[in-house]
Protein backbone atom coordinates (compact mmCIF):
# COMPACT_ATOMS: atom_id res chain seq x y z
CA UNK A 1 0.00 0.00 0.00
CA UNK A 2 2.82 2.39 0.86
CA UNK A 3 4.43 1.86 -2.58
CA UNK A 4 1.17 2.58 -4.37
CA UNK A 5 0.71 5.75 -2.31
CA UNK A 6 4.20 7.01 -3.12
CA UNK A 7 3.66 6.26 -6.81
CA UNK A 8 0.40 8.21 -6.73
CA UNK A 9 2.10 11.19 -5.04
CA UNK A 10 4.88 11.15 -7.66
CA UNK A 11 2.37 11.15 -10.52
CA UNK A 12 0.43 14.04 -8.96
CA UNK A 13 3.62 16.08 -8.57
CA UNK A 14 4.58 15.39 -12.17
CA UNK A 15 1.12 16.49 -13.29
CA UNK A 16 1.28 19.67 -11.20
CA UNK A 17 4.74 20.47 -12.51
CA UNK A 18 3.55 19.98 -16.08
CA UNK A 19 0.46 22.12 -15.51
CA UNK A 20 2.54 24.99 -14.09
CA UNK A 21 4.96 25.16 -17.03
CA UNK A 22 3.30 24.28 -20.34
CA UNK A 23 6.38 25.44 -22.32
CA UNK A 24 10.05 24.87 -21.53
CA UNK A 25 12.77 26.97 -23.15
CA UNK A 26 16.28 25.54 -22.92
CA UNK A 27 19.23 27.93 -23.38
CA UNK A 28 22.42 26.86 -25.12
CA UNK A 29 25.86 27.69 -23.82
CA UNK A 30 27.08 28.95 -27.21
CA UNK A 31 25.48 30.13 -30.43
CA UNK A 32 26.56 31.38 -33.86
CA UNK A 33 24.60 33.89 -35.94
CA UNK A 34 25.04 35.82 -39.19
CA UNK A 35 22.34 38.51 -38.93
CA UNK A 36 22.31 42.00 -37.43
CA UNK A 37 20.07 41.02 -34.46
CA UNK A 38 20.00 38.09 -32.04
CA UNK A 39 16.70 36.21 -31.97
CA UNK A 40 15.45 34.01 -29.16
CA UNK A 41 15.56 31.08 -31.60
CA UNK A 42 19.30 31.68 -32.04
CA UNK A 43 20.14 30.99 -28.41
CA UNK A 44 17.43 28.60 -27.17
CA UNK A 45 15.42 25.47 -28.02
CA UNK A 46 11.72 24.80 -27.36
CA UNK A 47 10.01 21.58 -26.23
CA UNK A 48 6.99 22.09 -28.49
CA UNK A 49 5.99 23.50 -31.86
CA UNK A 50 3.10 25.95 -31.71
CA UNK A 51 2.04 29.43 -32.79
CA UNK A 52 3.23 30.72 -29.41
CA UNK A 53 6.64 29.16 -29.95
CA UNK A 54 6.94 30.67 -33.44
CA UNK A 55 6.11 34.10 -32.05
CA UNK A 56 8.56 33.81 -29.18
CA UNK A 57 11.31 32.42 -31.43
CA UNK A 58 11.11 35.49 -33.67
CA UNK A 59 11.62 37.97 -30.82
CA UNK A 60 14.74 40.14 -31.03
CA UNK A 61 16.59 39.97 -27.75
CA UNK A 62 19.73 41.99 -28.56
CA UNK A 63 21.72 43.69 -31.30
CA UNK A 64 24.31 41.36 -32.81
CA UNK A 65 28.02 42.06 -32.26
CA UNK A 66 30.27 43.04 -35.16
CA UNK A 67 31.25 40.30 -37.57
CA UNK A 68 33.88 38.07 -36.00
CA UNK A 69 33.11 39.29 -32.45
CA UNK A 70 31.15 37.81 -29.52
CA UNK A 71 29.01 38.85 -26.57
CA UNK A 72 27.31 37.15 -23.59
CA UNK A 73 23.57 37.27 -22.94
CA UNK A 74 22.18 36.55 -19.48
CA UNK A 75 19.26 34.12 -19.24
CA UNK A 76 17.71 36.22 -16.45
CA UNK A 77 17.67 39.31 -18.66
CA UNK A 78 15.89 37.39 -21.40
CA UNK A 79 13.46 35.89 -18.90
CA UNK A 80 12.32 39.36 -17.78
CA UNK A 81 11.69 40.34 -21.38
CA UNK A 82 9.75 37.16 -22.14
CA UNK A 83 7.71 37.54 -18.96
CA UNK A 84 6.67 41.07 -19.95
CA UNK A 85 5.65 39.86 -23.41
CA UNK A 86 3.55 37.03 -21.97
CA UNK A 87 1.85 39.29 -19.41
CA UNK A 88 0.66 41.57 -22.23
CA UNK A 89 -1.06 38.69 -24.01
CA UNK A 90 -2.05 36.53 -21.00
CA UNK A 91 -0.22 33.63 -22.62
CA UNK A 92 0.89 30.36 -21.09
CA UNK A 93 3.70 30.57 -18.55
CA UNK A 94 7.09 29.26 -19.58
CA UNK A 95 10.02 27.72 -17.80
CA UNK A 96 13.58 28.76 -18.72
CA UNK A 97 16.29 26.16 -18.16
CA UNK A 98 19.76 25.41 -19.44
CA UNK A 99 22.86 27.60 -19.44
CA UNK A 100 22.66 30.76 -17.25
CA UNK A 101 24.25 32.72 -20.11
CA UNK A 102 24.88 32.25 -23.82
CA UNK A 103 28.01 33.26 -25.67
CA UNK A 104 26.87 34.54 -29.07
CA UNK A 105 29.38 34.83 -31.92
CA UNK A 106 28.59 36.56 -35.17
CA UNK A 107 30.30 34.70 -37.98
CA UNK A 108 31.74 36.61 -40.91
CA UNK A 109 34.09 36.48 -43.88
CA UNK A 110 37.77 37.03 -42.97
CA UNK A 111 39.68 39.37 -45.30
CA UNK A 112 43.48 39.09 -45.34
CA UNK A 113 46.23 41.07 -47.03
CA UNK A 114 46.44 38.33 -49.67
CA UNK A 115 42.72 38.73 -50.40
CA UNK A 116 43.13 42.49 -50.84
CA UNK A 117 46.11 42.09 -53.17
CA UNK A 118 44.11 39.57 -55.22
CA UNK A 119 41.23 42.06 -55.58
CA UNK A 120 43.64 44.77 -56.80
CA UNK A 121 45.33 42.34 -59.23
CA UNK A 122 41.94 41.31 -60.65
CA UNK A 123 40.98 44.97 -61.04
CA UNK A 124 44.19 45.82 -62.92
CA UNK A 125 43.77 42.77 -65.15
CA UNK A 126 40.21 43.75 -66.07
CA UNK A 127 41.03 47.44 -66.41
CA UNK A 128 44.05 46.70 -68.59
CA UNK A 129 41.76 46.12 -71.56
CA UNK A 130 41.08 49.88 -71.69
CA UNK A 131 44.64 50.96 -70.82
CA UNK A 132 47.90 51.07 -72.80
CA UNK A 133 49.22 47.56 -73.32
CA UNK A 134 51.52 46.84 -70.37
CA UNK A 135 52.11 44.50 -67.44
CA UNK A 136 50.39 46.12 -64.45
CA UNK A 137 51.19 45.44 -60.80
CA UNK A 138 50.67 47.17 -57.45
CA UNK A 139 53.05 46.84 -54.49
CA UNK A 140 51.63 48.09 -51.15
CA UNK A 141 53.94 50.16 -48.98
CA UNK A 142 52.49 48.40 -45.93
CA UNK A 143 50.28 45.32 -45.77
CA UNK A 144 46.81 46.07 -44.31
CA UNK A 145 45.71 44.31 -41.12
CA UNK A 146 43.16 41.50 -41.55
CA UNK A 147 39.51 42.24 -40.78
CA UNK A 148 36.13 40.48 -40.91
CA UNK A 149 33.03 41.50 -42.86
CA UNK A 150 29.46 40.22 -42.41
CA UNK A 151 27.98 37.42 -44.49
CA UNK A 152 25.88 38.65 -47.42
CA UNK A 153 26.04 39.92 -50.99
CA UNK A 154 29.53 41.37 -51.30
CA UNK A 155 30.57 44.21 -53.61
CA UNK A 156 34.05 45.76 -53.72
CA UNK A 157 34.68 49.13 -55.36
CA UNK A 158 38.32 49.71 -56.36
CA UNK A 159 39.28 53.37 -56.85
CA UNK A 160 42.83 54.38 -57.90
CA UNK A 161 44.04 57.84 -56.85
CA UNK A 162 44.60 58.71 -60.53
CA UNK A 163 41.48 58.21 -62.67
CA UNK A 164 43.82 57.23 -65.52
CA UNK A 165 45.17 54.44 -63.24
CA UNK A 166 48.78 54.82 -64.46
CA UNK A 167 50.74 56.87 -61.93
CA UNK A 168 48.43 56.08 -58.99
CA UNK A 169 50.16 56.05 -55.61
CA UNK A 170 47.13 54.99 -53.61
CA UNK A 171 44.25 52.58 -54.16
CA UNK A 172 41.02 52.73 -52.15
CA UNK A 173 38.83 49.68 -51.58
CA UNK A 174 35.23 50.08 -50.44
CA UNK A 175 33.59 46.87 -49.15
CA UNK A 176 29.78 46.74 -49.33
CA UNK A 177 27.55 43.99 -47.98
CA UNK A 178 23.92 43.95 -49.10
CA UNK A 179 24.39 47.47 -50.46
CA UNK A 180 25.71 48.90 -47.16
CA UNK A 181 29.28 50.19 -46.83
CA UNK A 182 31.09 48.05 -44.26
CA UNK A 183 34.76 48.88 -44.69
CA UNK A 184 36.73 51.62 -46.43
CA UNK A 185 40.50 51.21 -46.66
CA UNK A 186 43.15 53.21 -48.51
CA UNK A 187 46.42 51.53 -49.43
CA UNK A 188 49.51 53.48 -50.44
CA UNK A 189 52.01 51.83 -52.70
CA UNK A 190 53.63 51.73 -56.12
CA UNK A 191 51.70 50.96 -59.27
CA UNK A 192 53.90 49.82 -62.14
CA UNK A 193 52.94 49.60 -65.80
CA UNK A 194 55.86 47.89 -67.53
CA UNK A 195 55.84 48.16 -71.32
CA UNK A 196 58.27 48.47 -74.25
CA UNK A 197 58.95 52.14 -75.14
CA UNK A 198 61.14 53.81 -77.75
CA UNK A 199 64.70 54.62 -76.61
CA UNK A 200 67.24 56.55 -78.67
CA UNK A 201 70.37 54.58 -79.54
CA UNK A 202 72.31 57.61 -80.88
CA UNK A 203 72.72 61.27 -80.09
CA UNK A 204 70.39 63.10 -82.48
CA UNK A 205 70.02 66.77 -83.34
CA UNK A 206 66.95 68.86 -83.77
CA UNK A 207 65.46 68.48 -87.25
CA UNK A 208 66.75 64.91 -87.68
CA UNK A 209 64.44 62.44 -89.45
CA UNK A 210 64.15 59.32 -87.32
CA UNK A 211 65.24 56.05 -88.92
CA UNK A 212 65.04 52.46 -87.58
CA UNK A 213 68.72 52.39 -86.53
CA UNK A 214 68.20 55.42 -84.22
CA UNK A 215 65.61 53.87 -81.89
CA UNK A 216 64.79 50.57 -80.21
CA UNK A 217 62.17 49.31 -77.75
CA UNK A 218 63.07 48.69 -74.08
CA UNK A 219 60.91 47.82 -71.07
CA UNK A 220 60.16 50.85 -68.87
CA UNK A 221 57.58 51.90 -66.27
CA UNK A 222 54.93 54.02 -68.02
CA UNK A 223 54.05 55.62 -64.70
CA UNK A 224 57.37 57.47 -64.67
CA UNK A 225 57.02 58.77 -68.23
CA UNK A 226 54.93 61.59 -69.69
CA UNK A 227 53.96 60.59 -73.25
CA UNK A 228 56.28 57.79 -74.38
CA UNK A 229 56.18 56.14 -77.78
CA UNK A 230 55.13 52.49 -77.56
CA UNK A 231 54.85 51.91 -81.32
CA UNK A 232 57.84 52.76 -83.55
CA UNK A 233 55.55 53.16 -86.54
CA UNK A 234 54.28 56.37 -84.94
CA UNK A 235 57.68 58.09 -85.08
CA UNK A 236 59.77 56.58 -87.84
CA UNK A 237 60.12 59.07 -90.67
CA UNK A 238 59.12 61.97 -88.36
CA UNK A 239 61.29 64.97 -87.54
CA UNK A 240 62.68 65.74 -84.05
CA UNK A 241 61.94 69.15 -82.52
CA UNK A 242 64.89 69.14 -80.07
CA UNK A 243 68.36 67.71 -79.47
CA UNK A 244 68.28 64.36 -77.66
CA UNK A 245 71.00 62.12 -76.21
CA UNK A 246 71.49 58.40 -76.63
CA UNK A 247 69.52 56.38 -74.05
CA UNK A 248 66.79 59.02 -73.74
CA UNK A 249 63.18 57.82 -73.72
CA UNK A 250 61.58 59.28 -76.84
CA UNK A 251 58.71 61.54 -75.80
CA UNK A 252 55.98 62.17 -78.37
CA UNK A 253 56.19 65.89 -77.57
CA UNK A 254 59.68 65.80 -79.17
CA UNK A 255 58.24 64.71 -82.52
CA UNK A 256 57.00 67.14 -85.17
CA UNK A 257 53.79 65.47 -86.31
CA UNK A 258 52.37 67.02 -89.45
CA UNK A 259 48.92 68.57 -89.04
CA UNK A 260 45.97 66.34 -89.89
CA UNK A 261 44.15 69.40 -91.19
CA UNK A 262 45.68 72.42 -92.92
CA UNK A 263 44.51 76.01 -93.07
CA UNK A 264 41.98 76.57 -95.87
CA UNK A 265 41.18 72.85 -96.18
CA UNK A 266 37.60 71.69 -96.75
CA UNK A 267 36.55 69.58 -93.74
CA UNK A 268 33.60 67.54 -92.59
CA UNK A 269 32.06 68.87 -89.37
CA UNK A 270 30.47 66.27 -87.09
CA UNK A 271 27.90 67.87 -84.79
CA UNK A 272 27.41 65.88 -81.56
CA UNK A 273 24.11 66.78 -79.89
CA UNK A 274 23.28 64.47 -76.95
CA UNK A 275 24.75 61.49 -78.77
CA UNK A 276 22.95 62.32 -82.04
CA UNK A 277 25.45 63.04 -84.85
CA UNK A 278 24.76 65.45 -87.71
CA UNK A 279 27.23 66.62 -90.35
CA UNK A 280 28.05 69.81 -92.21
CA UNK A 281 30.82 71.22 -94.38
CA UNK A 282 33.36 73.81 -93.31
CA UNK A 283 36.67 75.49 -94.12
CA UNK A 284 39.53 75.21 -91.62
CA UNK A 285 40.84 78.62 -90.49
CA UNK A 286 44.09 77.13 -89.15
CA UNK A 287 46.32 74.06 -89.11
CA UNK A 288 45.27 71.36 -86.67
CA UNK A 289 46.90 68.26 -85.14
CA UNK A 290 45.21 65.28 -83.47
CA UNK A 291 42.79 66.35 -80.67
CA UNK A 292 43.69 70.02 -81.14
CA UNK A 293 40.92 72.66 -81.01
CA UNK A 294 40.82 74.77 -84.17
CA UNK A 295 38.59 77.42 -85.76
CA UNK A 296 36.38 76.27 -88.63
CA UNK A 297 33.99 78.36 -90.77
CA UNK A 298 30.67 76.65 -91.54
CA UNK A 299 30.14 77.01 -95.31
CA UNK A 300 26.37 77.09 -94.87
CA UNK A 301 25.91 79.61 -92.04
CA UNK A 302 29.26 81.39 -92.58
CA UNK A 303 29.76 81.29 -88.80
CA UNK A 304 33.13 80.49 -87.25
CA UNK A 305 33.03 77.71 -84.65
CA UNK A 306 35.60 75.87 -82.56
CA UNK A 307 36.07 72.19 -83.37
CA UNK A 308 38.21 69.28 -82.19
CA UNK A 309 40.39 67.51 -84.77
CA UNK A 310 39.38 63.83 -84.96
CA UNK A 311 41.04 62.56 -88.13
CA UNK A 312 42.31 63.81 -91.47
CA UNK A 313 39.60 66.10 -92.88
CA UNK A 314 37.21 65.44 -89.94
CA UNK A 315 36.44 67.71 -86.96
CA UNK A 316 33.83 67.56 -84.22
CA UNK A 317 31.82 70.17 -82.38
CA UNK A 318 29.66 69.44 -79.36
CA UNK A 319 26.40 71.30 -78.74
Amino acid sequence: MMCRFLLLVFCVLQYLQGSCFALTISFNKEAEITGTHILLADVAEFDEDSLLVKALASKRIAIAPKAGESLSISRNKIQRKITRELEKSNSTEVQLVGSPSTRVTRTGIPVTANDIEAVIDDYLLAKGVDLPMAEYSFSPRELPLPFTIPVGKLEIDVIPSNPEVIGSRRITLIYKVNGKTIKNISIRGTLKAMAPVAILTHNVKRGTILTPNMVQLRIKDLGKLRSPCTDLREVLGKRLTRNLRSGTVLDLSSIDFPPLIRKGQLVKILINHNGLYLSAKGISAMNGKQDQIIRVTNTGSKKTIYCKVLAPGIVEVQI
